[in-house]
């Protein structure tokens, strides 16, 4: 997501030196948002997250799975595997209740968070109007 930016640009940089600057994380939450709409395979869920601002980086297919493999072993998605589309067989992914509380306290904390980061932004403008 941050390679290639213009912000990567504009301050010259290679790769995002920041805390909290990658995205890893917050996977998790977009794979359940998704699983809250329809149950769906890995690789569906993969194309789906650049909505969520994966362009440029997309999360590599092995920590996605291992993300659902652990949220399925937390017993907040369960799979089984469908053999009856056309192609090789798929492990198909379903949010569960757990799962979906799961989701709404991720929406609560990305909420928080949201906030925090408007206070900063806001006072870091003021500090800086005009000063780039």
């Amino acid at each position: 997501m941050f390679e290639g930016s213009k912000i990567a640009k504009k301050y010259k940089l290679k790769e995002c030196e920041c805390p909290g600057g990658k995205m890893t994380r917050f996977v998790e939450p977009c794979l359940l948002f998704f699983l809250s709409q329809q149950p769906s395979y890995g690789y569906e869920l993969m194309d789906k997250l650049d909505r969520f601002g994966f362009q440029k980086s997309k999360p590599d297919p092995a920590m996605v799975y291992r993300t659902l493999r652990s949220l399925e072993k937390e017993k907040c998605v369960i799979s089984k595997w469908d053999t009856k589309s056309a192609g090789p067989a798929k492990r198909t992914y379903d949010l569960t209740p757990k799962g979906l509380a799961l989701l709404h306290a991720w929406a609560d904390g990305i909420g928080l968070r949201k906030q925090a980061l408007e206070k900063f932004l806001k006072l870091y403008k003021g500090r800086f109007k005009g000063k780039k």
